[in-house]
């Protein structure tokens, strides 16, 4: 009688060490709050779309809500160094643009490096468009190039600042064209689109997802884009590659990445869930309608397309000199 009643003591010790284990193993079990996005560039921008159209899919897939968190500044660094620093629990993440790429091939010393972080995933892909004012003679690129070359060194281009994409892309094709123009670097895109819609600059190598409605409403002229195929947002201009500009295939694109040393489980999930979020009929016609091209692969591809870019850029930034200051 004894023994039964030790035994059933037992019993009843452990089954309360079992459901009192429970909860905590639920708990545990990833995702059990909320997910933060950190983009390292002002609301309203591509990159900060990009992370507000994928948020609320990832969210329903998930089970948890995902959170927006703008750290604009230096290009996307200060968000990039926030992300690094962060515990690799896969709650917090980062949305940046091509820049993530350019970054690390521009700046010797930067506070993070590429093996500081897991690429999640590539959202989307989109083309940049060479586009003047409506004022400028040039109405194709050979027209441009002729014009260009007439007046060496005269002609002026915009960028949204050195060492950004646009600048290391036009520089590309200034020397894939033989020309020379003289760069007027802004501080972001917007007060470059003022000068170029003002006529103040008349060449501007630019995001067309952010050209686009300036095209549309007339306010400038698209010549080329730059990726392999023509976009469905441009159906009537000419790559830069049917245009005779060979070796000029550059894309704005935004990745998304986790601290290092995030489980892979963990990695696995999020990179599901962003594949489905960009799956969404809804989220592939919001895409189109600004000229995005969704990425198409899985984690292991992104993470390939990514070290590919940053090896690209770093062969084009020595082989064009880019330098500027950290």
């Amino acid at each position: 009688m004894r023994n039964l009643t030790r035994r059933a003591a037992l019993a009843l010790m452990g089954s309360s060490a079992i459901a009192t284990l429970l909860p905590a193993r639920a708990e545990t079990r990833w995702p059990s709050r909320a997910v933060t996005i950190i983009v390292g560039y002002p609301p309203g921008g591509g990159a900060d779309l990009m992370a507000r159209l994928v948020g609320p899919e990832m969210s329903a897939s998930l089970g948890q809500s995902v959170i927006t968190d703008n750290r604009p500044g230096v290009a996307g660094q200060i968000a990039a160094s926030a992300v690094a620093r962060s515990a690799p629990d896969g709650y917090t993440v980062l949305i940046d643009a091509s820049s993530f790429a350019i970054n690390l091939a521009l700046y010797p010393k930067l506070p993070y490096s590429s093996r500081s972080f897991e690429t999640v995933g590539v959202i989307a892909r989109v083309p940049l468009v060479l586009v003047v004012h409506p004022a400028f003679p040039a109405k194709s690129v050979a027209e441009l190039i002729k014009v260009a070359k007439a007046k060496p060194q005269t002609m002026f281009y915009a960028s949204s600042g050195a060492g950004s994409l646009m600048h290391i892309a036009t520089s590309m094709f200034m020397k894939s064209s033989g020309i020379t123009m003289t760069h007027v670097p802004y501080r972001g895109a917007g007060p470059a689109f003022v000068d170029v819609i003002a006529g103040q600059v008349p060449v501007y190598l630019c995001n067309a997802a952010a050209a686009l409605p300036h095209v549309k409403a007339g306010k400038l002229r698209a010549l080329a884009v730059t990726s392999a195929e023509r976009s469905a947002a441009f159906p009537d201009v000419p790559t830069l590659a049917e245009s005779g500009i060979k070796g000029v295939e550059v894309y704005e694109w935004n990745g998304m990445h986790a601290p290092a040393g995030t489980p892979a489980d963990v990695l696995d999930r999020i990179s599901a869930a962003l594949q489905r979020a960009v799956s969404d009929p809804d989220v592939r016609q919001r895409l189109a309608s600004v000229a995005a091209v969704p990425f198409s692969g899985g984690r292991a591809d992104a993470a390939r397309f990514v070290d590919a870019e940053i090896e690209r850029f770093s062969k084009a930034i020595k082989a064009l000199d880019i330098k500027v200051q950290a």
